[in-house]
């Protein structure tokens, strides 16, 4: 379908806006950015943004899609380089090192998160849909590559809070992420508890 040139311009304008306010976001927060703020970023009027934009809650949803959507392409890029040849470790190494550190996403990721959490419930169920396909991708994975697939679906889960854990600590820039370690721990761990438990 061909895009006419009115379509597209008020695409390419819509784009500057998601744009200005990513941007003014990350840096500010969400509660600390207002409309006001992003029609200046822009260099349009108000009036202009709500033609685009009826509410700051638009923009956060258009934002929480388009970040979801590049979270949820990196996540299957990363399992479709996994394959049946791959160690347990090796796979974990790719999944966290991968998924927490998607460049650029770690700061607007935890703005979303918090926004649903303290009551944005529209947003909240976007995220929480998302979560869903994440965790069954993660779990699918795990399950075409160990030995006992009942234990694939606690993994996953525990894999995904690890990666959430990770894009904090890798926000907060505390120090280096030992990734291979923590793997490696894992595992180790792991196996130890079912060696333990026979």
């Amino acid at each position: 379908m061909k895009l006419n040139r009115g379509t597209k311009q008020n695409h390419n304008m819509k784009e500057k806006i998601l744009l200005a306010s990513i941007d003014l976001m990350r840096k500010n927060g969400i509660n600390n950015t207002s409309l006001a703020d992003i029609a200046r970023e822009v260099n349009i009027s108000k009036g202009t943004l709500y033609y685009h934009y009826s509410s700051k809650d638009d923009i956060i949803f258009d934002i929480a899609d388009n970040h979801l959507n590049i979270i949820s392409k990196a996540l299957l890029d990363c399992l479709g380089k996994v394959n049946s040849d791959f160690t347990t470790e090796e796979f974990v190494v790719i999944i966290l090192k991968n998924i927490s550190d998607i460049e650029g996403t770690g700061r607007i990721h935890m703005y979303l998160l918090c926004e649903a959490i303290i009551g944005n419930e529209a947003l909240r169920e976007r995220i929480g849909v998302k979560y869903i396909e994440w965790r069954s991708a993660v779990e699918n994975q795990i399950a075409s590559i160990i030995d006992n697939k009942s234990d694939a679906r606690a993994a996953s889960f525990l894999l995904m809070s690890i990666v959430d854990g990770l894009v904090v600590q890798g926000i907060l820039k505390a120090e280096k992420i030992p990734y291979s370690e923590i793997a490696r721990f894992l595992i180790d761990y792991s196996n130890k508890i079912k060696t333990t438990s026979k």
